[in-house]
């Protein structure tokens, strides 16, 4: 008997699948035996999709029941599905947030608890990066906190995640690669990425981490003054640690803002707006939502109270996206700032975040952000009003000094051609401690790391093979002239310290 239910279950695999019409019977249903080509024990996803396609077909095409369409078919089979299956709602639900767009996503409660983490500027543990989705590359590095193990391994933003502690991340959406990527303080990741075609892998040690979202310095050449606030990222407390900064900057009596968005991926609108109310004028728009149904709609404009006058100009470029783009729109159309560097991203749509009873949470685009004027931005971008693009030089392999290739060197020494070490380190972005001739703990974790990256033994040693493949890699690397904070020193007639050079 199980033979022939095989059997018959095939051969109405096989009908369905291939022929246009059914064979009609009366009675009893029969069958005539045929060849089988698929066994439906061992079909493929797209054989049973395309499978349940046919069925669904056949049914809206010759089942007698008016009511039979496409859409009740599929509801009825999913509500089966999970009525049989409770835990297959992770799935399904999955699936339905991510058939929305790039940006949509569903979160189980441990992956819900990470998101909330990463939005609140709460202390947690990690490397220190944030993630943005693109259409052709995947998951890619949005911002990197500085002073964080990332910044100091010498993750980049633009850098495509690949894999953490082997395991692929390919696929995977934000919350669930973060979650996989933090861990306890103390504990080891392995995060590779993919930059210039290359892949590279870097080891870093998980610590606790605070949102730092905003640092600021204050320049001054001769009578002329600047402040040059670095926006990172908009967390719950970005709008609160920049006004620091503009209480800092009025105490000194600083009239001229350099505002840096380059490299950040955006975060809470609500912050974005906050920070563009610090200079917007009452009454006057900062952004609109525009959602499907018009009554939900929401105008944002400057609220009431006194606002400084300031010289602003914000630095953008191909990294500067969502939140970055709102603020920077509010204070470009409302005459407020100039925009120098490169064309932003262009991620002109609203995510907002819902939580399930199951502690777990759904994020989707419920909009449209338009700029003061109305335009939608979305896929285009804002275009600078003063386009500056960085300049690169080759570097001289002995650019910061010579080794001598007779002498190992290992924490607790101390002798000039460690200060060397150093400085390359340091210009590569692994080392981020004091430059001196001490061989000291920050030092150790950076030959570690470039020894790492360079498939050498990494044991934090500066042996002889580490000192040469230094002096290669600075040979082959080149050095970045950041043209485009000089563009904005420049316009406050200032000379950027520095040179302007990374």
């Amino acid at each position: 008997m199980k033979f022939w239910k095989k059997k018959v279950a095939m051969l109405l695999f096989l009908i369905l699948l291939i022929l246009p019409i059914s064979v009609t019977v009366y009675g009893e249903d029969t069958v005539t035996e045929t060849e089988i080509s698929v066994d439906p024990e061992q079909l493929t996803g797209e054989q049973a999709n395309s499978l349940i396609r046919a069925v669904v077909k056949h049914l809206e095409i010759y089942g007698r029941y008016e009511e039979i369409d496409k859409a009740g078919l599929y509801q009825t089979a999913l509500n089966k599905l999970v009525t049989d299956n409770p835990i297959l709602y992770h799935t399904a639900l999955k699936a339905m947030l991510e058939s929305v767009d790039e940006h949509s996503e569903y979160y189980t409660a441990e992956e819900a608890e990470v998101l909330w983490q990463n939005v609140s500027g709460e202390i947690t543990t990690g490397i220190g990066v944030t993630i943005e989705f693109t259409e052709k590359y995947g998951a890619v590095v949005a911002s990197v906190i500085p002073d964080t193990p990332a910044d100091r391994a010498g993750i980049r933003v633009g850098d495509v995640l690949i894999s953490a502690d082997g395991v692929s991340l390919l696929g995977l959406k934000s919350e669930t690669i973060l979650s996989m990527i933090r861990g306890e303080a103390g504990t080891t990741v392995v995060v590779e990425v993919e930059r210039g075609g290359a892949t590279i892998s870097f080891t870093m040690v998980r610590e606790p981490l605070i949102g730092t979202s905003v640092e600021y310095e204050i320049f001054e050449e001769e009578d002329n003054k600047a402040m040059l606030i670095r926006v990172y990222g908009f967390l719950s407390n970005t709008a609160e640690k920049f006004k620091d900064a503009l209480n800092e900057a009025k105490k000194n009596k600083i009239e001229n803002l350099i505002i840096d968005l380059r490299d950040n991926g955006g975060g809470l609108l609500d912050q974005a707006i906050a920070m563009a109310d610090c200079f917007v004028p009452e009454g006057e728009i900062i952004t609109t939502e525009d959602q499907k149904v018009q009554l939900f709609n929401k105008v944002y404009k400057g609220s009431k109270g006194k606002k400084e006058k300031y010289n602003i100009v914000l630095l953008m470029n191909e990294y500067s996206a969502s939140a970055s783009e709102v603020f920077g729109a509010a204070l470009r159309e409302n005459e407020l700032a100039i925009i120098v560097g490169t064309q932003s991203y262009g991620k002109g749509t609203i995510q907002t975040i819902s939580n399930l009873q199951t502690g777990g949470a759904i994020k989707y685009t419920m909009g449209f952000y338009l700029t003061p004027k109305g335009n939608n931005i979305n896929k285009i971008g804002l275009t600078p009003d003063i386009l500056a693009e960085n300049s690169k030089v080759k570097m001289d392999p002995e650019h910061f000094g010579k080794f001598g290739y007779d002498t190992v060197y290992q924490e607790g020494d101390k002798d000039s051609e460690v200060l060397i070490a150093k400085q390359i380190l340091d210009f590569f972005g692994l080392y981020r401690g004091e430059l001196n001739e001490e061989y000291d703990r920050d030092l150790y974790y950076a030959v570690y790391a470039f020894q790492e990256q360079m498939n050498l033994y990494p044991y934090g040693v500066l042996d002889l093979t580490t000192q040469l493949q230094l002096r290669n890699q600075l040979g082959i690397s080149e050095m970045v002239h950041d043209d485009q904070l000089n563009e904005a020193f420049a316009y406050f007639d200032m000379a950027v310290p520095g040179n302007g050079q990374e």
